[in-house]
């Protein structure tokens, strides 16, 4: 038991440091923006290991159908609201078009010099270049803050399926550490919401205000257990019924198609490392939640 405890404490207080590393950075300078990418790859790997080694196990009665309804569920609520910002379908070109630089090119030839025309081009080409990296950090931001809320949702689900146990721990007067081991495995969910909420826009200041919305879904859960006749058969009943599997399809979503994808942009050779580092820690981290509890 007391090497359990030790191992316990020990992510404890990695998380606790990493939590420290979260609160100080910002999404406005190159060195912040390089430590909040190792901060999603981290809270990649947490949602996946989340999924699997927590949410999908838990899950008492064979499930896969809800965790692909959560998935394919996540997905059509982002093309939803992709649509309706006018995002959807949007496939033309914001290069140079052949027919227009053809007819620029005519025209130069007849009213200015070669010298000239080169110019003209190139400043064309930077105008053209700067509107199209201005229109896709625009569309990344767009991207990355639907996926916060939906990550919001999913958290929300999930932290009041967690309160449930936690409200039963409380009224049976035992198992308290269950009640830690929650609590610890909570942490890189939500450094992993504070990452993606600051590298969608937010200041940390809001990031951090938002986040304290899931809080209501534990509240409520705390709750209607302690609340509750039987919170041990309540538990065991949100546990078995379709939410967490579903919460888990919705965790895959976020990790696979809204996070992963940002780090898969081009990087260094040693941040690429820090990243498949932080995500393989991420995923550590739930597995000795999962072993313990």
């Amino acid at each position: 038991m007391d090497e359990r405890l030790k191992k316990r404490r020990l992510v404890e207080k990695i998380q606790c440091q990493i939590m420290v590393i979260a609160t100080n950075i910002s999404n406005e300078d190159e060195n912040s923006s390089k430590k909040l990418k190792v901060l999603l790859a981290l809270g990649a790997g947490g949602l996946l290991g989340d999924a699997f080694l927590h949410l999908i196990p838990h899950a008492q009665m064979a499930h896969g159908g809800w965790v692909l309804g959560g998935f394919f569920s996540f997905f059509v609520v982002e093309k939803f609201v992709r649509i309706v910002r006018g995002e959807g379908g949007h496939g033309h070109s914001h290069g140079p078009r052949k027919d227009s630089g053809e007819k620029k090119a005519q025209h130069d030839k007849e009213s200015v010099s070669k010298k000239d025309k080169n110019s003209d081009t190139e400043h064309s080409e930077e105008d053209e270049k700067k509107h199209h990296e201005q229109h896709r950090a625009a569309v990344e931001a767009a991207r990355l803050q639907i996926a916060a809320y939906l990550n919001l949702t999913a958290d929300f689900m999930h932290n009041f399926t967690d309160s449930l146990a936690i409200g039963a721990s409380f009224v049976a007067g035992e198992k308290v550490v269950t009640m830690i081991t929650v609590l610890i495995h909570e942490i890189p969910h939500e450094i992993g919401d504070f990452a993606i909420l600051v590298q969608s826009g937010y200041s940390k200041r809001k990031a951090m205000l938002i986040q304290l919305l899931t809080a209501i879904g534990a509240l409520a859960g705390c709750f209607i257990a302690c609340a509750s006749s039987d919170p041990f058969s309540l538990a065991e009943q949100a546990q078995s019924s379709w939410v967490l599997p579903f919460t888990a399809g919705g965790f895959i979503y976020i990790a696979a198609v809204s996070v992963i994808p940002e780090l898969l942009e081009k990087s260094s050779f040693l941040l690429s490392i820090a990243e498949v580092l932080a995500m393989t820690l991420g995923v550590f981290a739930m597995y000795l939640i999962a072993l313990y509890e």
